[in-house]
């Protein structure tokens, strides 16, 4: 299980995982192009403020597996 933090939000945002293990977070936009990659140990505040407004899909890879959720940017 994980949070993210708030959502929607203006560019910045908390991943906070329920697990301490390595995790890689992808960030695509709505044409499935990845914007943004990042490795999380923990929880992490990203800084996706280079984004534009819009929903966002977050692909969350870690040994257990792939999560995915939603993210929303508004300015």
């Amino acid at each position: 299980n994980i949070s993210i933090y708030p959502n929607p939000n203006n560019g910045s945002f908390v991943i906070e995982p329920s697990s301490s293990a390595k995790q890689t977070m992808k960030v695509y936009d709505v044409n499935g192009k990845m914007v943004l990659t990042q490795i999380l140990n923990g929880k992490t505040t990203i800084d996706a403020s280079s984004l534009n407004e819009g929903v966002y899909n977050i692909s969350l890879i870690s040994n257990e597996g792939v999560l995915n959720k939603r993210l929303v940017i508004v300015r």
